[in-house]
Parts: structure tokens; sequence; C-alpha cells
């Protein structure tokens, strides 16, 4: 059962991905995010979007405890990759 107020609104769940809307709109097209449809409207349970994160969330490179992104990581410490 969904909880009412899980759900986010697209503009809510954009922001909380830190992505543009318009880039979570791609991800709805590219059914990889699930959602509710209301007519025209959008929206996007709490659930679904953890899945997502869930998902599509790479492990960091060990030893990288700066929060880097991997390439950088691997730039400054001089790893092959």
């Amino acid at each position: 059962m969904i909880d009412l107020d899980d759900i986010n609104t697209a503009e809510q769940a954009a922001a909380y991905l830190k992505i543009e809307p318009s880039k979570l709109r791609r991800l709805v097209y590219q059914q990889k995010i699930g959602y509710l449809r209301s007519g025209r409207t959008l929206t996007f349970p709490r659930a679904a979007i953890e899945a997502y994160v869930e998902t599509y969330q790479t492990a960091a490179l060990p030893g990288n405890p700066y929060g880097l992104t991997d390439a950088s990581w691997r730039r400054i410490s001089g790893q092959q990759g």
C-alpha cells in the first residue's frame, strides 16, 4: 500500500535526484523509474525513486575517501582502469 504522503511530483522527484525534469521524463520513457499516471500528470512514489537509486548506483573505488568521481580519483591516485 502506498502512503499518499510518499508521493512526489515530477519536480520534487527531479530535485531529490538532482537532475532536470527533462532527464526524469527521459527515465520514464526508458522505463528506468517507476511512476503513477493520473491523466497527463506523472507522480513518483518514494519507493520507486529509492528503487531507481538502488538499481543504478555504482560503488566507489576502494581508497576514495573524498567522494570524487571514479575518473578523477584514478587520475589523482595514478591508478589505471
